[in-house]
């Protein structure tokens, strides 16, 4: 194990500006993959916090009674693409308006003594499946074409799901396109340091060094190159998040695990990069 070590600690001896110059280029593509990480976890946090609200809100006209409001719900409910219907009354519509604009509500409580100017209205919830901004448009333009209805409101669930589906695929590419960028990097710098010492691996393969033995430094080094480039390109951006924590407000940091997902996929990627490397670099012997 000693010369194991010995081994791969000249490996790295001979790297020097190669491995400097690796490191910073995978900590700039980790950089960027983090930044799409972090783009898609913040938008995955606003959907969730949109699930407590309807997609859709249909204002039903004043003419409506609750009995014949429940009636229409069930009717339209029928719709597949519908998950289930909330009824809110007119004096329950007041309420939450009195409460949200505080000060403001009683005003507008005291204005409108003995009469009621807000709809009553149904929540209309949807299938996940469904929840895009043109199939809610379509079921909005369903609804409102029914006599009982005044307006029907979009709250935005498809606008947000439609950004959801959008930074996945970029974030999927992007993941992709980092871990074959990082493969060539580790790859080509390790190989380099591999043609350097060229002459030494052939002596060592003379005197019959096993493969295992040859191939332990270029699996350390790719190993080494592939987890501290994404470490620096993590805490480049944890950097650049405290900078502008100021500017992004509430957004948290990206989770724990994607963390630890990007810096473990950097070692595995470092390894299977070492291996290719002294694969190509025994054909030249």
């Amino acid at each position: 194990m000693r010369y194991k070590i010995e081994n791969a600690l000249r490996h790295f001896k001979y790297a020097g500006l190669t491995n400097f110059l690796c490191l910073i280029a995978l900590a700039f593509f980790i950089l960027i993959l983090t930044t799409f990480l972090f783009n898609n976890s913040s938008v995955y946090k606003e959907l969730e916090n949109k699930e407590s609200t309807p997609p859709l809100l249909a204002f039903l006209n004043d003419t409506v009674v609750e009995d014949d409001a429940r009636l229409f719900a069930n009717q339209i409910q029928k719709n597949h693409k519908i998950l289930y219907i909330h009824y809110i009354s007119k004096q329950e519509n007041f309420k939450r308006y009195e409460k949200q604009f505080g000060r403001l509500g009683r005003w507008i409580k005291d204005s409108f003594s003995g009469s009621n100017p807000f709809p009553a209205s149904l929540e209309i919830y949807v299938e996940p499946s469904g929840v895009s901004r043109t199939s809610l448009e379509k079921i909005a333009y369903e609804i409102e074409s029914y006599d009982k209805v005044d307006d029907v409101k979009l709250t935005g669930h498809g606008v947000i799901s439609d950004i959801v589906r959008q930074t996945n695929r970029i974030t999927i590419a992007c993941i992709i396109l980092s871990g074959l960028i990082t493969l060539f990097v580790i790859r080509a710098a390790v190989l380099k340091t591999g043609r350097i010492r060229v002459t030494e691996i052939q002596l060592l393969n003379l005197i019959g060094a096993t493969r295992g033995y040859l191939r332990t430094p270029f699996i350390i080094h790719g190993m080494f190159l592939g987890i501290f480039g994404n470490i620096i390109g993590v805490f480049s951006f944890y950097i650049l998040y405290c900078i502008f924590t100021s500017q992004l407000g509430v957004l948290e940091f990206i989770p724990a695990y994607q963390i630890l997902g990007v810096i473990v996929s950097g070692g595995f990627i470092g390894i299977i990069s070492g291996i290719l490397a002294q694969r190509k670099c025994l054909r030249l012997i």
